[in-house]
């Protein structure tokens, strides 16, 4: 979504961020909503999150930067563009970080029922297993979104029909499918998301199209091997691209003996956590957010103002969306109305910019009741006043 990263403060600008989505769906739209972009531009610095990898990038000088993985962005007419190598994937809660609890599961998978995650393929995947003796217990949690008849093309609305054509009844008391289609597509607050991944052994990822998986990035904080494609090792350094951190599957016909090969090779002690630490673990990375952003504004001879960054729950406020809808996923006001009030510099405004930025992360109510943000929006003010 539009990302309050930064208000502007001691001359120095603020910096937001917005999404593809929003970009493509408001910004490419509403030209008055790209004027008033152009128009904060004396007092802010806009950054686009790509939601997902682009190797058709058409770089637009509306964004003064990019977050986006390496090799994650290709830029159509060789046109050079700020990019900072991080996003929504890198910033981890710290709660997935915590390595104690029974394994009970032996395989755990997390996907919405759609279908570029590949379902089919992790069935047939587990059913092989069983067929060959291995009774693994596996836990599929998969959050199913709305029947929309138009999106019948790219959702696997028949999963649990398939799920019941595939497996015994035997077999499905060891594999459970936990399908959710209740406030989608994150049914699960974080916290309770990521017991469910310290009580597992292994992550699996069918995709063979998706670079930048938080669910992957979360299997790995929690101490997780995962078993993918090149495509989801691609979140990581090359560096750390091997066991037993990444255990790569060339087609579909790879993952079982990966899946076993991983389970035998279970290992604390070949597992460094100051290695994942530096990719994933929030506090660490808001550090690296903080050294970018300063060499991005540098760059661009822009002030910049090192402190001040609303830095809490970035692994969802990054890539959630100002599209008028409240969910766990969205905002229930639009690019356009969340612009009007952080930008507007009237004293009357001021409980409007917190009240904004507390609904973009209802997580984030500690920073409002520490007073956090009211001492920098009365600064913001404070300072254009002068």
């Amino acid at each position: 979504m539009a990302c309050l990263l930064k208000l502007p403060a001691n001359g120095a600008k603020g910096i937001i961020t917005v999404t593809t989505q929003e970009r493509d769906f408001q910004i490419a739209k509403d030209r008055s909503l790209r004027n008033r972009m152009l128009g904060m531009k004396d007092r802010w610095i806009f950054g686009l999150h790509h939601n997902w990898h682009d190797h058709n990038f058409n770089y637009d000088e509306l964004f003064d930067f990019s977050m986006a993985g390496d090799g994650d962005l290709v830029e159509v007419n060789n046109k050079e563009f700020s990019r900072i190598s991080l996003d929504a994937c890198n910033f981890v809660p710290p709660f997935f970080f915590k390595k104690s609890g029974e394994k009970f599961w032996d395989i755990l998978y997390v996907a919405r029922a759609v279908n570029f995650k590949n379902i089919p393929e992790f069935f047939r995947v587990i059913k092989n297993l069983y067929t060959r003796g291995h009774l693994l217990r596996v836990l599929f949690l998969c959050p199913v979104p709305p029947f929309d008849p138009n999106d019948k093309k790219s959702v696997f609305y028949g999963i649990r029909e398939e799920y019941d054509r595939i497996f015994t009844e035997d077999e499905k008391n060891i594999f459970t499918l936990l399908t959710m289609d209740y406030r989608y597509p994150f049914p699960l607050d974080l916290e309770s998301l990521s017991f469910f991944y310290r009580s597992s052994k292994v992550f699996v990822h069918t995709a063979d199209d998706e670079r930048r998986c938080r669910v992957a990035a979360y299997a790995w904080s929690s101490g997780l091997p995962v078993i993918g494609m090149d495509c989801v090792g691609s979140l990581l350094p090359e560096s750390l691209r091997r066991a037993p951190y990444f255990y790569k599957a060339n087609s579909h016909n790879d993952f079982e003996g990966q899946i076993i090969k991983s389970l035998s090779e279970i290992s604390p002690h070949e597992w460094f956590d100051d290695e994942i630490n530096r990719v994933f673990k929030e506090s660490e990375v808001c550090s690296k957010l903080a050294e970018e952003l300063e060499k991005m504004a540098t760059s661009k001879n822009e002030m910049y103002c090192p402190g001040g960054l609303f830095t809490n729950n970035l692994s969802i406020r990054l890539g959630r969306h100002h599209n008028g809808v409240s969910g766990p996923n969205s905002v229930a006001i639009k690019l356009d109305q969340f612009l009007a009030r952080v930008d507007n510099p009237s004293i009357k405004v001021q409980n409007d910019v917190e009240r904004a930025f507390v609904e973009e992360d209802t997580e984030g109510m500690d920073m409002k009741k520490s007073g956090v943000i009211k001492r920098l929006v009365n600064r913001m003010f404070k300072n254009d006043k002068k």
